[in-house]
């Protein structure tokens, strides 16, 4: 092969190359804007990149480097073109997700370090006391439920506690993965719950709420044990999770049947306030009206076993969702969502907390403009940081 075809077959595969690249730039460009497509690669992708921006940066220095080699060797006018846009592109998301979060953790009052967002942090360091791990809390005939317990430093007789509860679409997930979460709470002196619950079988919709309120009648039972206060106990979920602590705080299980939680009740554990990260609250509306039903509609099938297409099975679906609970007892709710969710859309957040204001329940509501569902995957990153100072003003006013 002679040099000079060498150099024609290497340009052709430069040109092909590139314009591969710009099609992926543009798809992840529409991915990251539009909020849809998680089911996809496309938008999974997007996903990781809008929630750890420094890969973004990562590959814009990398499409500058190529742009400078494309100048040096005096290449096609176009190909610089294609690999100035790639560049930009990725350098501009990079920027305009943290500038575009800053603005808005500035007005809701927060204060936020903006570099700490481009980092690859995947958990916090805060330090904790003792984790006693896999305490039974529930025996069925299929298999023993578990809890881990995370203690804190702080020993007073009448400690708050949170409950956390792990996310995974219902069917996945475990209780370790909101570890950072749980440490984080227990610097703060709280007694932490990470409970998991039922993921397979028939009847999950029946069987994961029933979980989680076994969960919280252990921890009541064992209050002495652990020293803790009854009257301050706190609900946190992420995504599924959070539909989770949402629909076991607004309900009281009776028999196999929910009911909204009643003050004067003698029959249920008292919840104090309830966080929610990214939750769903109308699962039926979720079906009907999300970007993502590709990847969303099969876990929905299968928590409640079928398509709502029928009133039966519609019925199920509202029964399931916590926005139908609401009452004037409610517990003082805070909720959390980006804007770029391709999961669960900020519809869901905004329906609960309009049900929420009709009752005159305190509740707060946040929406970051540029995050993805699972944006505090990023441990360090803007909306992060907002929301655990919302948080932790949220707790300090309930507790």
């Amino acid at each position: 092969m002679t040099l000079t075809k060498f150099k024609s077959i290497f340009n052709k595969i430069s040109i092909l190359a590139s314009l591969l690249v710009l099609t992926g730039t543009i798809v992840l460009l529409w991915r990251s804007f539009s909020a849809s497509g998680y089911g996809t690669y496309s938008g999974q992708i997007a996903f990781y990149l809008l929630t750890f921006p420094l890969a973004l940066f990562i590959l814009g220095v990398a499409a500058f480097i190529i742009f400078l080699l494309l100048i040096w060797k005096k290449s096609a006018l176009f190909l610089k073109i294609i690999w100035a846009v790639v560049c930009i592109s990725f350098l501009g998301i990079a920027l305009l997700s943290g500038l575009q979060n800053q603005h808005y953790a500035g007005r809701i009052d927060t204060e936020t370090a903006f570099m700490d967002n481009y980092t690859f942090n995947f958990s916090g360091t805060d330090t904790h006391s003792d984790l006693e791990e896999d305490v039974v809390y529930k025996t069925s005939e299929d298999e023993n439920l578990l809890l881990d317990v995370w203690d804190t430093k702080v020993n007073n007789k009448q400690r708050p506690v949170i409950v956390n509860i792990h996310g995974g679409g219902w069917s996945g997930g475990d209780k370790s993965e909101v570890s950072s979460w749980s440490k984080w709470f227990n610097s703060k002196g709280y007694v932490v719950f990470n409970i998991e619950y039922s993921q397979n079988g028939p009847g999950m919709w029946q069987t994961q709420i029933s979980d989680t309120h076994a969960a919280l009648d252990w921890i009541v039972e064992h209050a002495d044990e652990y020293q803790l206060d009854v009257d301050r106990i706190n609900l946190i979920g992420s995504s599924a999770g959070g539909h989770l602590a949402l629909l076991t705080g607004y309900t009281e299980l009776k028999g196999n049947s929910l009911i909204p939680r009643e003050t004067d009740s003698d029959s249920t554990v008292e919840i104090n306030s309830i966080i929610n990260l990214y939750g769903p609250s109308d699962l039926l509306r979720l079906y009907d009206e999300n970007s993502s039903k590709e990847f969303v509609h099969p876990l929905l099938e299968q928590l409640l076993d079928e398509p709502p297409k029928t009133e039966e099975i519609k019925q199920r679906y509202q029964q399931m969702s916590p926005v139908q609970y609401v009452n004037e007892t409610s517990a003082p709710t805070i909720s959390f969502v980006g804007q770029k969710d391709k999961v669960v859309p900020e519809e869901q957040i905004e329906i609960l907390h309009e049900k929420l204001d009709e009752n005159k329940v305190d509740n707060q509501a946040y929406y970051f403009p540029f995050s993805d569902h699972s944006y505090d995957t990023n441990w360090k990153g803007i909306a992060t940081q907002a929301t655990k100072q919302k948080i932790e003003e949220f707790l300090n006013k309930y507790n």
